[in-house]
């Protein structure tokens, strides 16, 4: 059992995904917003699934601030609606395992997570 982060302020994605990871076993933690989710980044997860549009910050900060300031190598699957490439290459360039668009497979993201969480 993977403990997960998720951080996502779209409350019917959040559940959408908590349901998922939690039927496969994991347990989960949710942050709504920036400041929340820079507060949980102290704590230990097996596993992060980031959105990048949130209240009060941009997800690629708290990835960075993950990588470059904790030092943490966490996998990190971003979960975004943002599709442009230099945001995706920038996400996986600051080290995210992998970049998913909403809308998404919960299935397959959790399979996607899993498979991190087994390699890390």
């Amino acid at each position: 059992m993977a403990k997960v982060l998720l951080v996502e302020d779209d409350p019917t994605v959040a559940r959408v995904l908590e349901v998922a990871l939690k039927r496969a076993g994991h347990g989960v933690g949710l942050a709504r917003d920036f400041l929340e989710a820079l507060e949980a980044l102290g704590q230990d997860w097996d596993a992060i699934v980031l959105d990048l549009n949130l209240p009060g910050g941009f997800g690629l900060d708290l990835l960075r601030h993950l990588r470059q300031e904790l030092g943490k190598p966490t996998p990190v699957l971003v979960l975004s609606g943002l599709k442009q490439e230099r945001t995706v290459v920038e996400a996986l360039r600051l080290g995210a395992q992998d970049y998913l668009t909403k809308p998404f497979s919960p299935q397959e993201l959790v399979l996607r997570l899993e498979r991190y969480v087994a390699a890390g």
